[in-house]
């Protein structure tokens, strides 16, 4: 079985495309003090204690996506095609189109 390579995230080309944050100036009026203390209340939360819904690495994205083609090929799951289920939705609902 020939073994998959997925690419990484540094090996990826995003076309020297860069998006810079955009900062709100700060009005003169403000004092220098009300911004010292600006506390954002998720910074207090613990992060560690919530679920993730995507993949913390590379190595478990490719642990997904190989259990769930595992699981297509067992037939416990069905794939369909956005256009089956466009086609689906429009027979179901014909004012979609």
């Amino acid at each position: 079985m020939e073994e998959k390579r997925y690419p990484t995230v540094e090996e990826e080309s995003f076309g020297g495309k860069v998006s810079e944050p955009i900062v709100a100036p700060v009005p003169d009026t403000m004092p220098v003090d009300d911004l010292t203390e600006v506390h954002d209340w998720i910074d207090d939360l613990d992060w560690d204690k919530f679920p993730s819904f995507g993949p913390f690495s590379d190595e478990e994205a490719i642990a997904r996506i190989d259990r769930f083609e595992e699981r297509l090929r067992k037939g416990e799951v069905k794939w369909t095609s956005s256009e089956q289920v466009w086609e689906e939705l429009y027979s179901k609902y014909p004012w979609l189109r």
